[in-house]
């Protein structure tokens, strides 16, 4: 998401739905304020609301903790306090973060991330002291809720201190939980949606050690997706730009305010590439003092050896350089991985689940090197630039033989393809008449060369898609392809939009669009010929698609009287109003589901506050009658589906706002 980008009024009343639904209704009111008002100070929100300065502090505390807002920290001037938005809406992926992470590195990986989403950012130190705490004067074995948030007895006597840390760092409301049952976290070597033979080795996602902790946070911290923490980020937009370019003016121009062209263009392009240094400074990885073996799978159970320490387990003991790192989930990498969701799924749909899980493994290759899904500070164009100097990063590139190196020999690279292609790369049996092949081929039997141009003919499949999921680059040895990201976007935006017109308004309406995005900007007559229809068959079609905000009109008058005779009426489409149109409905009818559901919750609730008692959950045959049993499967089954539906328009956000920042009307 760009916060160049317009925001929706809507979008206001959807963060507070979720704010309120996660934090409590006291974030929530306050949240409200600033929501509707923007940027205030303290007094001033307390002005604008009922409540009074302790509770807005309390309030703002939480706010503040998990990213919600932004604050202008200045002691010489009053403190500023403005809504986060990326970080508002990201409340509603809190769940599919953790499946995102559990398939990539595991469940003990996604129970860090948990706690990190629950905490919004922490010291790795105290992240430490809450999985593994220290000891205490009270050395007894009943004592209980010694972990924040736990709530886990912890056991002296044989050195097996350390429970698990499910429930860690729980604030109001979060009801966000790693997923520790039903599917396996997928690696490489299996269909997709299948579990590997590693997978069934995987434990239930328990840190057994410090040691294990501190791998854990460094994997995730190289591969982008937590980052470390600094006051900077607590600054808005504006602010950080104002900071910025101020800086750039006294260091730069000599602390004078730029005033020809050559000037400003200097502080502009200085401006942005200060922006881009802070941004990567963010990302930067940290040393880490423990050391572990390379690529680590964090997935499997690691054997460990007992000892006598603090821990239970072995460990270097004392402080390490670490523990001060403060840490928070990087929210671009989040938009990364939905975007390699979304492209697998698209692929699997029109090419089979073989190419697609081929296709997964050169996007999960490259999420690596894949900080974020677009640049929001490109650098300028400079004068005489004829664009080709457009290289590409070597790390951006794939070859069949990376692929085939990250594939399970066992997989099934055959199915999907041409069985002449197979035959003609393996020299192994014939093809029948019946168009299969006279004997079948075991994928284990294959070399590295046959399994490389097998992936290959299923990467040319790739590129000869209408969508160019990958294009082709250069050779060297074998072919080198690479994804063009910012297209394929473009793609996914423009489908969207004629999906959504073509439920609205049929065929003819997404003729009428792809006339007009063709042709630019055209009259009535030049619009029918385009289409090859009549006026009348087309007025009813634009005017809808015009109050809908899907199409634009525009009155050019040929004389100095306005007369309709007397004037062009001019008919044309513009790609980034129809998105910023789309994504406002797409706000309205999450807010709509959220609103559904609140209204359900509320028809069941004293239902649900007996179905929650400690005693009556595990026992509800027991505890619930036969009715009460029914309607709360009945309010489960409609939370599903409301919430299965919520999911859907956050994918459809994710590609219309995500994946390409602010599309330049032609």
């Amino acid at each position: 998401m760009s916060y160049n980008q317009r925001e929706t009024p809507i979008l206001a009343e959807l963060c507070t739905f979720l704010v309120e639904d996660v934090y409590g209704e006291l974030a929530a009111r306050v949240y409200s304020v600033l929501a509707r008002h923007g940027r205030q100070t303290l007094a001033a929100v307390a002005k604008a609301s009922y409540l009074n300065s302790r509770q807005i502090k309390y309030g703002l505390v939480i706010l503040l903790q998990q990213h919600l807002v932004f604050h202008s920290g200045n002691d010489s001037q009053p403190t500023y306090y403005e809504i986060d938005w990326q970080n508002s809406y990201a409340l509603v992926r809190l769940g599919k973060v953790t499946k995102l992470v559990e398939d990539r590195f595991g469940r003990k990986a996604a129970n860090v991330m948990t706690n990190l989403l629950r905490l919004g950012h922490t010291r790795i130190a105290d992240l430490k002291e809450a999985y593994f705490p220290s000891e205490t004067e009270s050395d007894d074995d009943s004592d209980e809720d010694i972990k924040n948030g736990i709530g886990k007895k912890r056991k002296r006597g044989n050195g097996d201190t350390n429970q698990t840390a499910m429930t860690n760092g729980v604030t109001n409301g979060g009801d966000v939980k790693p997923v520790v049952n039903g599917d396996h976290a997928h690696t490489n070597g299996g269909p997709v949606g299948e579990p590997t033979q590693d997978d069934a080795e995987d434990d239930d996602g328990e840190i057994g050690s410090v040691e294990e902790l501190y791998e854990v946070i460094e994997r995730l911290i190289q591969k982008g997706w937590v980052r470390t923490m600094t006051e900077s980020q607590y600054l808005s937009p504006g602010d950080m730009h104002d900071i910025l370019q101020q800086e750039t003016i006294d260091q730069d121009l000599g602390g004078q305010q730029p005033t020809g062209i050559k000037d400003k263009a200097i502080c502009h392009r200085n401006t942005l590439e200060r922006k881009r240094n802070m941004r990567d400074k963010w990302l930067e990885v940290p040393r880490f003092s423990r050391k572990r073996p390379a690529d680590q799978d964090y997935s499997n159970p690691t054997k460990r050896m007992k000892v006598n320490g603090a821990n239970g387990w072995s460990s270097t003991g004392g402080a390490a350089p670490e523990d001060k790192l403060v840490i928070r989930v990087n929210p671009e990498k989040i938009a990364v991985a939905m975007r390699t969701e979304q492209l697998v799924s698209l692929v699997e749909q029109r090419l089979g689940h073989v190419t697609a899980y081929i296709y997964r493994t050169m996007l999960q290759e490259l999420e690596a090197n894949t900080p974020r899904c677009y640049e929001e500070y490109p650098e300028p164009p400079t004068a005489g630039d004829e664009g080709g100097d457009n290289q590409i990063d070597p790390k951006n590139l794939v070859t069949a033989r990376d692929v085939a190196k990250k594939i399970n020999k066992n997989f099934d690279i055959c199915e999907g393809l041409d069985p002449n292609a197979i035959v003609s790369i393996t020299r192994k049996g014939h093809v029948r008449s019946s168009n299969v092949l006279s004997q079948p081929i075991d994928p284990s039997s294959l070399n590295t060369d046959e399994k490389t141009r097998i992936i290959d003919k299923h990467i040319q499949l790739l590129s000869e898609d209408p969508t160019h999921f990958v294009t082709w680059h250069s050779r060297a040895g074998y072919s080198q392809w690479h994804i063009e990201f910012p297209e394929i976007a473009k793609q996914l935006i423009q489908t969207e939009i004629e999906n959504t017109v073509s439920a609205r308004k049929g065929t003819l309406g997404v003729k009428l669009i792809r006339a007009l995005r063709k042709k630019g900007k055209l009259d009535e007559r030049a619009t029918c010929n385009a289409m090859m229809m009549s006026a009348g068959d087309i007025r009813g079609i634009v005017n809808d698609l015009t109050v809908q905000g899907i199409v634009q009109t525009q009155e050019i008058p040929k004389v100095e009287r306005r007369e309709a005779k007397h004037s062009l009426h001019l008919i044309w489409y513009d790609r980034q109003r129809a998105r910023e149109k789309l994504l406002h409905d797409t706000y309205k009818g999450m807010v709509r589901i959220l609103q559904r559901i609140q209204f359900e919750r509320e028809k069941v609730q004293p239902l649900l506050s007996k179905a929650e008692r400690s005693d009556v959950v595990g026992n509800e045959e027991k505890w619930l009658s036969k009715g009460e049993l029914d309607a709360l499967r009945k309010w489960k089954e409609v939370q599903e589906k409301l919430s299965l539906q919520l999911f859907r328009e956050d994918d459809l956000v994710a590609t219309l706002r995500d994946f390409h920042g602010p599309l330049v009307s032609v």
